[in-house]
């Protein structure tokens, strides 16, 4: 198979704009909220101009979308390579979901208000969603077959991948409220004991 044809200066300047256009967004997300977010803050964080917003977005709302769906694709990439990483076995797996969730390269402060700040906006711009209304998608999956894998009982793993993930995103909640004082160690505990009780006869 040939290699794939090298991005021309052009390409790959449209998206460096595009990348840089998202981080703005991102940072002014964290610092103003979504609502708070104006392209005048944008523009001045990126240093670009409306017209390339309009270019690459059409408009601040797709740009918004994009951020949401950035946050959310490295969220599932991260984790899907956390779990590959952990090997075959189903325990190890759940106990690296557990670690990596609660890391902070996912959990800090940043991240978790940009995440918090399109959950506030959920039902006022019901496009963010599909990407933020749960921590759905590839992880969930992930998620439920390490549940169906441990429990003697794999009619159950979606209530059981329910339960679990309301307990991250409590913890994530917990965080975002009192930062300063979140006890990282003390929260992973309490995920391997929640574990060890759902599945008494497999996680070890």
């Amino acid at each position: 198979m040939p290699d794939a044809k090298p991005k021309g200066a052009r390409e790959q300047s449209k998206e460096k704009s595009r990348a840089r256009l998202i981080a703005a967004a991102a940072e002014s997300i964290s610092l103003h909220g979504v609502h708070g977010t104006t392209i005048g803050e944008i523009q001045k964080i990126s240093g670009l101009s409306r017209g390339m917003i309009n270019l690459h977005f059409d408009g601040k709302e797709n740009l918004l979308l994009a951020v949401a769906q950035d946050l959310t694709r490295r969220y599932d990439s991260h984790m899907g390579q956390v779990i590959a990483d952990a090997g075959p076995e189903p325990s190890a797996q759940l106990r690296a979901v557990f670690q990596a969730d609660l890391d902070p390269c996912v959990l800090n402060k940043r991240d978790v208000a940009i995440w918090f700040s399109f959950r506030a906006e959920m039902h006022a711009n019901p496009v963010f969603r599909a990407e933020i209304s749960t921590r759905s998608g590839g992880f969930a999956a992930r998620l439920n077959g390490i549940c169906a894998a441990l429990t003697p009982r794999p009619e159950a793993s979606g209530r059981t991948t329910t339960a679990l993930i309301a307990m991250l995103e409590g913890l994530w909640t917990d965080f975002h409220l009192d930062p300063d004082r979140f006890d990282r160690d003390e929260a992973q505990q309490a995920c391997l004991h929640v574990a060890a009780r759902l599945f008494p006869e497999t996680f070890v």
